[in-house]
């Protein structure tokens, strides 16, 4: 797979570009009903922190096991 990351005028990374071809890979392989679940449960979960509420872990603490 040949993936480019654009960045912008700061050198900040704004996109990433997948060839079609393993994109539509990918649709075929995601399953949409779970990851539209899954994507409004985050959503919650950001509106919960934002508002004071649900502490939200950081990314490092979920894939170290902390």
């Amino acid at each position: 797979m040949s993936i480019q990351v654009v960045t912008n005028e700061k050198g900040k990374k704004t996109a990433v570009l997948v060839p079609i071809a393993d994109w539509e890979e990918i649709q075929k392989r995601l399953n949409t009903e779970q990851f539209f679940d899954e994507f409004a449960s985050s959503m919650q979960a950001i509106k919960n922190e934002l508002d004071g509420g649900v502490k939200l872990k950081k990314a490092r603490n979920l894939t170290h096991g902390h």
